[in-house]
């Protein structure tokens, strides 16, 4: 007859092969605080450079690591202007890590990021006085075939609103080709 087991006998059966690698359990923890650490600098409302230097005396290796991750994924085209105080601690943290030429290049590239929502607006606004001359010419038609006055305005107008959706496109294909082309190159940097 078979014997029953106890389920103590059996875990210990089944859990016999599992080993503890008390090193890479230490890696992984301080890695952890590595990324921890870099997101606590990155989103503090004010710039803790306490926080970089406690970064700079972690594994090089890692903080190489994690720093490179977040700074390509930090490289984004910016819905809106962006503070300046956000690009320079990037600026900082690849300075702990990386040579001088990838943090000047960086720099490059931030100050790219920046232009960005002030070329967005001013398309917009010369769009907008573009078009202004067009609303006019449609009211006049208007005005001619049914003799009333009406007033258009560009965010009543379905044309001109298609007119800048697509030019704000076409501006934002040529920023992130050219971000996709920087960050390409800076990643060979890094």
């Amino acid at each position: 007859m078979g014997k029953i087991r106890s389920a103590l006998e059996i875990a210990l059966e089944k859990t016999k092969d599992i080993t503890f690698d008390k090193e890479e359990f230490e890696k992984k923890e301080e890695e952890e605080k590595i990324r921890r650490q870099i997101g606590s600098y990155m989103s503090a409302d004010t710039a803790d450079d306490e926080k970089l230097e406690e970064l700079s005396s972690m594994d090089r290796e890692s903080v190489r690591k994690y720093s490179k991750a977040y700074i390509l994924t930090s490289l984004s085209l910016p819905s809106m202007e962006v503070a300046d105080d956000r690009y320079e601690r990037l600026i900082k943290l690849a300075s702990i890590s990386f040579s001088k030429e990838a943090v000047e290049f960086i720099s490059k590239i931030t100050a790219f990021l920046k232009q960005y929502p002030v070329h967005k607006k001013d398309l917009v606004e010369k769009l907008e006085g573009q078009l202004e001359g067009m609303l006019r010419e449609k009211e006049d038609e208007i005005r001619e075939k049914t003799g009333r006055s009406i007033h258009l305005s560009i965010e009543d107008d379905k044309e001109s609103l298609e007119i800048i959706k697509k030019n704000l496109e076409t501006l934002d294909k040529q920023y992130n080709s050219t971000l996709e082309n920087a960050k390409k190159e800076l990643e060979g940097l890094l």
